[in-house]
């Protein structure tokens, strides 16, 4: 799915819960094409609304509700995550 960079996993009571991909890419098309990728596999055939562009980023959710994404384009990082973790109140 993506050639190089480095990858953080959460798990949070015994399952993977969020994924942060730290890929930046060379090019605008590289992010592009790369983020399409990582978009179409987390999305498990469903589609992604964003919900927020913050200036330093995007937040998505998926059609179902149940996953989120953050893509921050100032920094080119993309965290996929499920809707039970990304609303846990510590």
């Amino acid at each position: 799915m993506v050639s190089s960079g480095r990858l953080l996993l959460t798990l949070w009571h015994g399952r993977l819960h969020e994924v942060i991909y730290r890929t930046p890419a060379e090019s605008v098309e590289d992010a592009s094409r790369r983020n399409g990728r990582l978009f179409a596999h987390h999305g498990q055939r469903d589609g992604w609304t964003e919900i927020l562009d913050n200036g330093f980023g995007r937040t998505y959710r998926r059609t179902d509700q149940q996953r989120y994404a953050l893509w921050s384009y100032a920094m080119d990082i993309t965290t996929f995550g499920t809707m039970g973790f990304h609303q846990v109140k510590w």
